[in-house]
């Protein structure tokens, strides 16, 4: 007789890998190996619902949801991986799961980066319906094609050193009003990151990002915040000539917003012109919108739990 399916809350690491297989080969979401065990430690609350084949010992669905809060102590969810194995869909075992973490998140705001094809069901079914009229695009490029730009005058950029993160922090704060200091500590220095920060003529930090070497052989571009253009391009150059064989990987993709009219401009710059680029995501709330300054904005994080 078949056995069911069970749903265990934040599985083991072995469980996620299946789950990475998964979105690596159908979807092309790539994550560092430790990103798991981030989000497990680094947000106040953290679930990832997982969905079992109780038969094969396999992953079907998944879901995950986190606690942030802003400046003032007010709570943000989010939710992310919402993901069904191909052969599983269509008999509502996702669904399940996410109806579940929405009993956690109750009448607190929540928030997620809606795929082209699932966004309008989010508003009308789940009540994220609450978005901003631009949408996040995805890019791509071919490793081969990268090309370091040269360092624009009057800037100084640096590995991120211990006495560097409070003034990291405080240049965070500018960009996301969220207590995500613990956060953004553990994701920058997290195995297969090259991140750098960087300075203006009178050291002050006008930017940081980083490089995460993922599965899929791919480089994603996440972060990238910056003053300016020249910042951001500043950056660029930094953290590309810090990535071991850089020739060695696939690609270099990254999500950013089509609100800042520089990226495709700085990707041009980085990829000689050789990019793609096309509609991807688009931020959606349940009860009341973030502001972000998308103009400083030229990688976002990660479409999954980190909202800019």
């Amino acid at each position: 007789m078949r056995k069911g399916i069970k749903v265990v809350l934040n599985p083991t690491q072995e469980y996620f890998d299946q789950f990475q297989e998964w979105i690596t080969e159908t979807e092309r979401w790539n994550y560092r190996r430790a990103e798991y065990k981030l989000w497990c430690t680094a947000f106040e609350k953290f679930w990832l619902y997982m969905a079992i084949d109780e038969e094969n010992d396999e992953c079907v669905s998944v879901v995950s949801l986190a606690l942030q809060r802003n400046s003032e102590g007010k709570k943000l969810y989010s939710i992310g991986n919402y993901y069904c194995v191909p052969e599983w869909r269509g008999k509502g075992i996702s669904n399940k799961l996410f109806v579940q973490v929405m009993k956690h998140v109750g009448k607190e705001n929540c928030t997620l980066f809606g795929a082209v094809e699932m966004s309008s069901l989010y508003a009308t079914r789940f009540n994220f319906s609450i978005m901003n009229e631009f949408w996040h695009n995805f890019a791509d490029m071919d490793a081969a094609d990268l090309v370091i730009p040269a360092m624009p005058h009057g800037f100084t950029c640096k590995k991120i050193e211990e006495n560097d993160w409070e003034k990291l922090h405080e240049y965070d704060e500018t960009i996301c009003d969220l207590d995500r200091r613990k956060y953004m500590k553990s994701n920058l220095s997290t195995a297969g990151t090259i991140a750098r920060l960087v300075t203006n003529e009178t050291g002050k930090i006008v930017g940081f990002g980083a490089i995460k070497m993922a599965t899929g052989n791919e480089l994603i571009l996440a972060p990238l915040y910056a003053e300016t253009f020249d910042a951001a391009t500043a950056l660029m150059a930094s953290i590309l000539k810090g990535i071991p064989n850089l020739l060695s990987f696939s690609s270099l993709i990254t999500i950013y917003p089509d609100a800042n009219n520089d990226v495709p401009r700085l990707l041009s710059l980085i990829s000689n012109n050789n990019f793609d680029s096309h509609q991807a995501y688009r931020h959606q709330f349940t009860e009341e919108m973030m502001d972000f300054p998308q103009h400083k904005i030229y990688g976002t994080d990660e479409v999954s739990h980190s909202p800019c």
